[in-house]
């Protein structure tokens, strides 16, 4: 399961969503109003573990590789 946070620097609040699209559309409504934003993705895994999967960018791709694991090619 992937994890998005968005952290508003401005009201030192968080929220947490669960798709990269909800949280680059939440952190783009935040930069319109005004705020300083910036957004993270942490993958879950079933048994409990988790990995910090990087930044979200409002452009580009936001697919990154993580390291030791049987991963061949970009993609959370």
């Amino acid at each position: 399961m992937m994890m998005c946070s968005v952290y508003d620097k401005t009201t030192q609040k968080s929220e947490t969503f669960c798709s990269v699209a909800a949280a680059k559309k939440r952190m783009k409504q935040l930069l319109k109003e005004g705020h300083e934003v910036s957004g993270s993705k942490t993958k879950v895994y079933s048994n409990g573990d988790w990995v910090p999967c990087g930044e979200i960018t409002l452009t580009g791709s936001n697919a990154v590789f993580v390291a030791n694991t049987k991963q061949t090619k970009a993609g959370y």
